[in-house]
């Protein structure tokens, strides 16, 4: 019979709550949202609205298959094979490659859908570890560990902060755009009611972008353009400025940090003056914004990825704490908090930066992952290469650096398996495709955004139908890989780990998954944090101080130094290149749903300013090739007057004509940008491993 069922999306951050209609057969006809929910009162956006395109599409692998031509063949030939069949061959092969290599030479990757999946994603970032290989890699490393890298350093633990946006009065936001990417580590709901509701009681809200970006408004906002990866000197100004008004909370800083004096000494050498020219914004604006966050009776700060890609991000993402640190708004009410979720974080020892030798130099795990865009170099270093790829979702040859490095490097792997939704571009060089649920056919909670809520609480969903063909969820792919291998693995147990692991992470709350199941729309609403816990919760460190200057960025400091100089005699005509979000596009795992990949929005020009396009002869609608010395591509062009002159933009997540397995992204492929970003060593921060991929150098000519 007919019926509803509670469930919520697991796209981005938000998670929004859904209601499913089933007809009489029990399949999904209609994901609406849940207007009547205690927290988002009906919020839900077209991507997960239009789900369905993505669990119903025909592209969709629904059985295991197998390899039956080279893997020099760009695109794969496949065979259906029993699940009992793939695993057995799987397993024999990765015994042997790491019986006689060691289990370096195996590696994995894990990223999206994934990350959204409660019971898959520890497994998948732990099964490196279990194997025993050092050769982990992640989607992190392309838009966030810069995040954790620089809270460990500050704080001695990861769990980052949010801002209180419902308590602020000013609210400076750096490389976001929430009108289109919503609030980026942060679950909230109607983004934009946020920016409304800080203006309509008096508050300021900035944002800090190189684009005139769609979130702002007379009631949402006010924009300061910037020159791409430039913002980590902007946010030294704004420190040394604020310092030399004496807008420094002296008791606070006295109380709960240490190596204050040399923060100041470091912020001191960039004074407005001296960063105008190189962040393209005036002194008098910069020394303006310092004015206002010392005024504000409450100010919070939000930093997102268009700043984390760039070349500083780690850098960037300190001077953002400390500008809520040094003025007393880090843990205070309208400031920036630790939202305490259903599985609180309470810092015990601090981590610790672990080094270590490799081949290509000495680097350490970041949010468990070494640099993506140097897995085309560890597949080739000699003279031990690795030799095994498990993608536990994702698609490195289009999100990653280099795709033209990854394609020459991947036919010299001796196995690779893609657990996915689709055959995606990286599934071409696969020797198996394991076929993985999507959200509509697992149960869940909401575990990506613990600790992220601006009002807490935690839903969960059960399965809303049965796996279509022999779709398997993730969490038991990689359990029986795990068997295979002899690991201890989520099948294990008794009752089996699987069966209680969402009761385990709900105990520190005291709930249960069948206590959840009764609760309206299965959710419960969690109590709001202390905001002055933050520092009595998650700074790690023995004496309890923050430090305001880590020793470990000693390095990073000097190449501060160095960028600077380079920026300062850049040739003023220099193009830079930025990543273009937008409402029909969300990385590459969406890429062949129908409601985002419509005509207009099938293909993803190049965005440049009518001026920079006159100056190089091109006219709106040309072919154009965007090129440097990492690579080219060729798009047409559109002339976009919102973004600052000098500027270009390229949408992320396209680039698939080499992806026939996903037919409606095959004949609207549009073009890599990824393909123009550095690779190798020396291409990423070492600090958080993260790529280089905003701010990036191009020529661009008729094509």
């Amino acid at each position: 019979m007919a019926m509803t069922k509670h469930t919520f999306c697991r796209i981005c951050e938000p998670l929004c709550p859904l209601v499913a209609d089933l007809d009489d057969d029990g399949a999904v006809t209609r994901l609406r949202p849940d207007r009547e929910h205690p927290v988002t009162r009906g919020f839900a956006c077209h991507k997960g609205l239009s789900y369905l395109d993505v669990h119903l599409d025909p592209d969709r692998v629904d059985y295991p298959l197998r390899r039956t031509n080279p893997k020099s063949e760009p695109i794969g030939q496949f065979e259906r094979v029993s699940w009992d069949e793939a695993l057995a061959d799987i397993g024999q092969r990765l015994r042997e490659i790491r019986d006689r290599h060691g289990p370096d030479a195996i590696s994995c990757y894990y990223g999206n859908p994934i990350a959204f999946d409660t019971k898959a994603f520890m497994p998948a970032i732990g099964l490196a570890s279990k194997i025993g290989t050092r050769h982990n890699f992640g989607a992190g490393t392309q838009d966030m560990c810069n995040k954790p890298a620089a809270l460990e350093a500050v704080f001695g633990s990861s769990q980052w902060t949010i801002p209180d946006f419902y308590n602020t009065q000013y609210l400076l936001c750096f490389g976001a755009n929430p009108k289109v990417s919503h609030w980026t580590t942060v679950s909230t709901h109607k983004p934009m009611h946020v920016c409304q509701d800080i203006v309509a009681r008096g508050g300021k809200v900035r944002f800090v972008n190189p684009r005139r970006i769609e979130s702002i408004g007379d009631t949402t906002g006010e924009l300061v353009q910037i020159k791409p990866d430039t913002d980590v000197y902007l946010m030294a100004a704004l420190l040394h400025e604020i310092d030399r008004n004496k807008g420094f909370d002296e008791a606070a800083v006295a109380r709960h940090g240490r190596r204050v004096a040399e923060l100041r000494a470091f912020v001191a050498r960039y004074p407005a003056e001296r960063v105008a020219s190189v962040t393209g914004i005036d002194a008098d604006t910069i020394r303006r914004i310092a004015g206002e966050f010392i005024q504000a009776k409450s100010a919070a700060v939000y930093m997102s990825t268009g700043v984390n890609q760039g070349r500083q991000g780690t850098l960037a993402y300190w001077l953002l704490n400390m500008l809520s640190f040094v003025t007393g708004n880090l843990g205070a009410r309208g400031g920036n908090y630790y939202a305490k979720g259903f599985a609180p974080v309470s810092a015990t020892e601090p981590a610790q930066a672990k080094y270590f030798d490799t081949p290509l130099g000495e680097m350490r795990h970041v949010f468990f992952a070494l640099p993506a865009n140097l897995m085309a170099d560890f597949i080739e270093v000699e003279p031990d290469p690795v030799r095994a790829l498990l993608v536990l979702s994702g698609n490195p040859l289009l999100s990653v650096s280099g795709e033209d490095r990854l394609r020459q490097a991947l036919p010299k792997l001796d196995l690779i398996v893609c657990l996915d939704l689709y055959r995606n571009a990286t599934g071409e060089y696969a020797d198996y495709i394991l076929p993985a649920t999507d959200w509509l056919e697992r149960e869940d909670i909401t575990h990506i955004s613990n600790g992220v809520q601006p009002t807490p609480y935690v839903q969960y969903s059960d399965a809303v139908v049965a796996p279509r063909g022999e779709r398997k969820g993730d969490w038991w792919i990689i359990a029986r890989i795990e068997r295979e291998l002899g690991l201890p693995n989520m099948l294990d147990g008794d009752p089996p780990q699987h069966a209680v692991w969402l009761d385990g992470m709900l105990a520190a709350s005291g709930l249960t998954v069948d206590a959840l199941r009764v609760m309206p729309h299965q959710t419960a609403l969690l109590p709001q944090p202390a905001r002055e816990a933050f520092f009595d919760d998650l700074v790690a460190w023995p004496d309890k101080k923050v430090n305001c200057c880590p020793e470990i960025f000693d390095e990073a400091l000097l190449r501060c130094e160095t960028i600077f100089s380079e920026l300062d005699s850049e040739d003023p005509q220099q193009l830079k290149m930025i990543s273009l979000r937008t409402h029909y596009m969300h990385n590459s795992n969406l890429a062949n749903m129908k409601a985002l990949k419509t005509a207009k929005h099938g293909l993803n020009p190049l965005h440049i300013h009518p001026d920079d396009a006159a100056r190089r002869g091109l006219a709106e609608g040309d072919n154009a090739r965007i090129f440097n010395l990492n690579g080219s591509v060729t798009t047409n062009i559109s002339f976009d007057d919102t973004l600052m002159p000098g500027v270009i933009a390229l949408s992320h997540g396209y680039g698939h004509g080499a992806a026939p397995g996903v037919t409606r992204a095959h004949a609207l492929p549009g073009v890599n940008a990824n393909r123009l970003m550095p690779t190798g060593p020396g291409s990423y921060d070492k600090l958080s491993n993260m790529s280089h991929m905003t701010g990036i150098a191009v020529e661009v000519e008729k094509a």
